[in-house]
């Protein structure tokens, strides 16, 4: 893993302060999955148990060197009514405003997607999208294929509540290609787009802080230069210049 650091320099009335950007890259080639956390959903919330088989491995889907990889096809719910499995969690540290920056490549045309905001499979946000026309059975009546943006509310149905979703206008992702994905969080505001200009936006302020990481449904997919530029880290030392960043974007 390589993590850079950059710093911009903004005067105050007291002197001078450093609003910090850090960008952490990582690109898997260390072998290490030391900072990563796997967490399946609850036994009770799946249909296919898994379990989930997350693990480094040589690309074998067009990407670069060391990938992430996830083989199995943990799925759920039970009832195959909302798009859960697995999750893969960054965490060596906290979040709040970030860009994510990812290559992928997916092997199934199933659920994937990043997540934010994360505490607990019972409290996150999520954008995910699928080809298929799963979950066969919606919860909330949205079948596949599509791209959503959600929030964690509950380890019970309904699970999510939808914040946006594109279905009539959703272009299927490439299986078996590269692609890159880049989700925005800031102050409440998500955005996500792909590399082939499908984007989706949405606006929520209930969760401030938290881990990051990837979302599987039903699907193998690999994943590198998962990079994260955090925009004002998370850090009590960082007050005055976090403070200020905000003061900047009108917050």
């Amino acid at each position: 893993m390589r993590i850079l650091a950059a710093f911009l320099v903004i005067p105050l009335a007291l002197g001078m302060a450093f609003a910090k950007q850090e960008k952490i890259v990582i690109d898997f080639e260390d072998g290490k999955l030391d900072d990563w956390e796997v967490i399946d959903e609850k036994p009770q919330n799946l249909g296919d148990p898994g379990p989930s088989t997350w693990q480094i491995r040589k690309s074998q889907l067009g990407l670069d060197g060391n990938v992430l990889w996830q083989g199995s096809n943990i799925w759920g719910s039970a009832q195959d009514s909302c798009l859960m499995g697995t999750f893969i969690i960054y965490k060596a540290q906290k979040f709040i405003d970030f860009i994510i920056d990812v290559d992928v490549a997916a092997a199934d045309n199933d659920g994937m997607g990043l997540v934010w905001a994360f505490e607990g499979t019972d409290r996150h946000y999520r954008v995910i999208m699928i080809n298929d026309s799963w979950p066969d059975i919606p919860v909330d009546g949205i079948k596949g294929p599509f791209i959503r943006i959600d929030k964690r509310i509950s380890d019970d149905e309904p699970w999510y509540e939808k914040l946006a979703v594109i279905k009539d206008g959703y272009t299927p992702y490439p299986e078996q290609t590269p692609m890159h994905w880049r989700l925005e969080v800031k102050g409440g505001k998500f955005r996500f787009e792909r590399d082939d200009g499908l984007t989706i936006e949405a606006e929520d302020h209930t969760y401030k802080e938290g881990y990051v990481g990837i979302q599987l449904y039903a699907q193998q997919a690999e994943f590198d230069n998962f990079t994260i530029t955090n925009i004002y880290p998370v850090d009590p030392r960082d007050k005055v210049a976090t403070t200020w960043g905000r003061i900047k974007e009108g917050r």
